[in-house]
């Protein structure tokens, strides 16, 4: 009887690890495949269309480059819909260390995207309103920069309690949950900052200089993830 309630417990045990590691699995790929989404939305795409040195320009400017714009807009939901996996991937692998930072940091992650996504109908009425002009596209593209930054204060949170929980698995390496956070901090400080219209150079200057944490953080933890979360 003990015999069997040991190779019970056993085949228990062994299979949340299994679930472990495919949720850590799932959680490092989508942040790494997010990063990758991001860097096309927000590196490439949007600057095509907020960067435009001739005023008067930007009606044409989308009108001429449509495609491009739609596919700004599908990588932006589609972040979105990474951003609600990762809300809940990253709540079940941490829920052991502590479920209720785990779920409230969960629903932080969620909060934000949804800020994000309201953020984002601004962008979608670029090219679904009959109302066109430069001033109205451009007050589009403000609105969402503004409801998105509200929106990454809350991110910035998220982070620092991921932080806070990847301290508690003790498996995580020091320095990245150091990093991660630093990458909160960073989130919330440069954000606030940005609302605030708090001397916008040193602000962008800032925000360069903790560009690399912030990176560093989010990715490196998706990485271990990937490699060794989940594994006994």
């Amino acid at each position: 009887m003990v015999s069997t309630c040991k190779i019970h417990d056993q085949k228990v045990e062994s299979h949340s690890h299994m679930n472990q590691r495919l949720i850590a699995r799932i959680t490092g790929w989508t942040i790494v495949i997010m990063a990758i989404a991001a860097g096309f939305v927000f590196g490439y795409a949007m600057p095509e269309f907020t960067s435009l040195e001739q005023e008067g320009f930007l009606q044409t400017h989308i009108q001429s480059n449509r495609g491009l714009y739609i596919a700004m807009l599908a990588g932006l939901v589609f972040i979105q819909v990474l951003d609600v996996i990762a809300s809940y991937t990253f709540y079940r692998f941490f829920a052991k260390d502590h479920r209720i930072i785990a779920a409230i940091s969960g629903i932080l992650r969620f909060w934000y995207t949804l800020v994000f996504i309201f953020g984002t109908l601004y962008l979608f009425r670029n090219i679904t309103s009959d109302i066109v002009s430069d001033d109205w596209l451009l007050s589009n593209f403000n609105s969402f920069e503004k409801i998105w930054t509200y929106g990454l204060i809350v991110f910035g949170l998220h982070i620092l309690l991921l932080g806070y929980l990847m301290k508690l698995h003790q498996r995580i390496h020091k320095i990245l949950w150091i990093l991660a956070l630093l990458a909160g901090f960073s989130y919330s400080l440069t954000s606030s900052l940005k609302l605030a219209n708090y001397n916008p150079v040193f602000t962008e200057n800032l925000e360069m200089i903790l560009a690399l944490p912030m990176t560093v953080g989010e990715l490196g933890l998706a990485i271990w993830m990937i490699i060794k979360g989940g594994k006994k």
